[in-house]
């Protein structure tokens, strides 16, 4: 019999064994059957918790919205310097995704995108949000001074946010064959020389 726990907890424990399986075996391997063996309950237990495949998919794309673009959005509204603030977002965006494989799966999936568009018109409002959030933060640091004054603060997101995406797709095309964190370090240090 499974320990009485709360709705909270048990819906973030069920999206976490939503992202191991999409994490292991991708996408298409995400069925209630799969992810009810996955958490350790039944798919009657699922179901009590998500109306089907499509609302658990909706969870999956909101967790990556509050865990990457809301702490993101979090960092930016501190009372640090902007480059720092770059920082703290760029090393918390890597750690996310080291702790959590199957986010960069999930996000790059053409099953996700295709299959499910709300969850995709989601993660595209998301991403949009969070260009934007860096692209402020790349201003405020040309204003200051921390950067160099002729950068283009949105074109300059979008290649923070591609070293990101594209080290977090090698990362997961390689089956995390190299230290994402050790390349973390190296590509902010390069960023730093390119932009500062």
């Amino acid at each position: 019999m499974l320990e009485k726990k709360s709705t909270r907890v048990r819906k973030e424990e069920i999206i976490q064994a939503a992202f191991d399986i999409v994490g292991k075996k991708g996408v298409r391997s995400l069925t209630i059957s799969a992810l009810a063996k996955m958490a350790g309950m039944s798919e009657a237990n699922i179901y009590r918790h998500f109306s089907g495949k499509d609302d658990v998919f909706t969870a999956l794309a909101e967790y990556i919205r509050r865990a990457v673009m809301g702490k993101a959005a979090v960092i930016a509204a501190g009372s640090r310097n902007p480059l720092n603030k770059l920082e703290l977002i760029f090393f918390s965006h890597m750690s996310i995704i080291a702790e959590q494989p199957g986010i960069p799966r999930f996000v790059f999936s053409e099953d996700t995108h295709l299959g499910h568009r709300l969850v995709a018109e989601t993660l595209a409002l998301s991403i949009g949000s969070y260009v934007e959030t860096i692209s402020g933060l790349i201003a405020a640091g040309i204003a200051e001074g921390e950067l160099k004054q002729d950068l283009s603060p949105r074109e300059t997101a979008l290649t923070f946010l591609g070293m990101i995406q594209f080290t977090a797709l090698r990362w997961t095309i390689g089956g995390s064959s190299f230290d994402i964190r050790d390349e973390a370090k190296k590509l902010w240090e390069n960023f730093l020389h390119l932009v500062s």
